[in-house]
């Protein structure tokens, strides 16, 4: 059989979670309309008879802007080191940027362009664009022009994959799908549903910290803060009359309860650490390291 580790590198938003969920065939990472979704390089596992997978996902590449910005940008750019095939994964809905393509000419590990989101774009600009970027990066193991969001081009971008990968027993247990921990898993998806339900700046200054997780007779019960930045952040997650944090609530005990395939409570409570994410104490206490 066939194993390795394939990074999947790019800018903030460009659909490098929605691209590993769709291989995987469900949804282990979170995914919203917002840039800097994934903040953390992620492992996720794809089996089939013959292949293991391991996807590493990143945050996405931007400017960055404080402390957690500079860890995050950090670990955007290491996902690339020890890894077999780099997916490389560009909006064709924006306008063309090609500064990551000068990062990745020097690499020698395989590159495949991924051209997501192609059908936000007219085929003529889609195609205009996605030349220049070949243009860019004249060494690649192959194309897929994709919607990932669809599963559009992910049989064929999975294929390309397989081709290169090399000979190896399985990495990790078949029945595993993440190296990250319960706890994670979870954290993730209440941030998701706050990234969704929440506006403008507010979700960035957000961290998910897993309180407790007590599993009982196909029940789980998850105790968890929502962290926030300022008094004010912490007004708007709670929402007039608490609607904004029951909603929350009810979206998050939905999503980990289909996952995990129990009935699932959450209880939330919301706390504001001025400036978290420029704290050396707070970054290191939530996993951050410098």
């Amino acid at each position: 059989m066939k194993s390795g580790y394939v990074a999947v590198y790019g800018r903030a938003n460009a659909g490098k979670s929605t691209l590993i969920n769709a291989c995987l065939g469900f949804k282990l990472l979170p995914v919203s309309s917002k840039p800097q979704t994934t903040r953390d390089n992620v492992r996720a596992i794809y089996n089939d008879p013959d292949t293991q997978i391991v996807f590493t996902d990143s945050p996405g590449v931007f400017r960055p802007h404080g402390k957690l910005g500079s860890i995050l940008l950090r670990d955007a750019e290491s996902v690339k080191e020890g890894v077999d095939v780099i997916a490389y994964v560009v909006d064709a809905k924006e306008v063309p940027d090609f500064s990551l393509c000068e990062k990745l000419r020097s690499e020698k590990t395989p590159i495949i362009l991924c051209f997501n989101k192609v059908d936000l774009v007219h085929a003529d600009i889609g195609e205009d664009r996605l030349r220049r970027y070949v243009e860019n990066l004249p060494k690649l193991l192959g194309i897929v022009r994709m919607s990932a969001k669809d599963g559009y081009g992910v049989d064929e971008f999975l294929s390309l994959v397989k081709s290169v990968l090399p000979e190896g027993e399985r990495i990790f247990p078949e029945d595993m799908v993440s190296d990250r921990p319960m706890a994670y898993i979870v954290s993730e998806m209440i941030r998701e549903k706050c990234m969704r339900l929440l506006k403008a700046e507010v979700p960035h200054s957000i961290y998910v910290d897993i309180r407790a997780i007590e599993e009982k007779d196909e029940e789980m019960e998850v105790f968890a803060d929502i962290i926030v930045e300022k008094v004010s952040e912490k007004g708007i997650v709670v929402g007039k009359n608490g609607r904004m944090i029951s909603k929350i609530r009810q979206y998050s005990e939905k999503t980990i309860g289909e996952y995990f395939g129990v009935k699932t409570h959450v209880d939330l409570l919301v706390k504001a650490i001025p400036d978290w994410r420029n704290s050396d104490r707070y970054l290191r206490k939530f996993g951050y390291e410098e």
